[in-house]
């Protein structure tokens, strides 16, 4: 028992984590790979096609695998069911983490009963995903091998973790999120985006601010403005370390981002995927300007 819990303990640290990333899209790939960097993990792989990550599997032994519900031809939950019962893979007992944008209580369920460990929440931050990996590993369940059913024990149930809990709430109620409320959370990102931008002292204010619209992003199921926010906390969250004005110029790119997003209605499709792109693009263009 006692080495049981010494072998949790090591594989709760950031450093000792092999982990890959299963996403199709490859901005949130990169999203999630800079997160785990910046937080620490030194060993991750990222693979935007499931058949390949299995191929991958083969000789990788990740003892964390993180993948997008939002695959194809198999979903999340369907890839997770494959996983576990390929006798191929060295790590199939390993820990499985479904990530999505927009999931139910009907999903988690789904994925628990697949064999995954936990269902975490786009836009995704960094401290919700090591937590949420902590937590799974630090308390490792008894691995099942049935002919019905292959994976972590069902019992305690699925972890569930990040924005979309908000978005189930909103699921059960049949009112529109106020457009006032709306208004005052982005006019309280533009604040506290602006103190940040003189002071790097502000950036827990910018970073409280930006998660308000975020969890309204989630709500609404608004994609653009969830990769805008995404591409924003991103930013926030690699500031350190780049140029001064490089960080300045992505900020404002970023806040007229959130502010053109929130302004335009659903018809404006095409405009709104744009604005989401540039913030994306003009983040990426500030991560290559680091300080001298």
């Amino acid at each position: 028992m006692v080495r049981a819990s010494l072998g949790a303990e090591r594989l709760m640290q950031l450093k000792n984590w092999t982990v890959l990333v299963v996403e199709p899209n490859k901005f949130e790939g990169q999203i999630i790979l800079d997160l785990l960097r910046n937080a620490g993990v030194e060993k991750v792989k990222v693979v935007t096609d499931q058949a390949a990550a299995l191929e991958i599997l083969e000789v990788y032994n990740a003892n964390v695998v993180i993948a997008s519900f939002e695959m194809q031809p198999l979903d999340g939950a369907g890839w997770t069911r494959a996983y576990r019962r390929n006798h191929k893979l060295p790590g199939r007992k390993q820990a499985i983490f479904i990530t999505s944008g927009a999931f139910s209580l009907a999903m988690a369920e789904e994925c628990r009963h697949a064999g995954a460990n936990a269902l975490i929440g786009k836009p995704i931050s960094a401290k919700v995903l090591t937590a949420t990996v902590t937590k799974v590993l630090s308390k490792p369940r008894e691995f099942i091998d049935a002919a019905g059913y292959v994976g972590p024990c069902r019992r305690a149930g699925i972890v569930t973790a990040g924005a979309p809990k908000k978005r189930r709430k909103a699921d059960n109620s049949n009112t529109l999120v106020d457009p006032k409320t709306v208004q005052t959370v982005v006019e309280a990102l533009v604040a506290a985006a602006a103190a940040y931008a003189v002071d790097a002292n502000k950036l827990e204010g910018c970073e409280h601010a930006l998660r308000q619209v975020q969890a309204y992003a989630v709500n609404a199921g608004d994609g653009p403005l969830m990769r805008a926010c995404a591409a924003f906390a991103l930013q926030l969250s690699s500031a350190k370390g780049l140029r001064p004005e490089a960080v300045r110029a992505s900020l404002e790119v970023c806040v007229n981002g959130v502010v053109k997003l929130v302004s335009l209605g659903a018809d404006q499709g095409v405009r709104r995927e744009e604005i989401a792109e540039g913030v994306r693009q003009a983040v990426g263009k500030a991560s290559m300007q680091r300080a001298a």
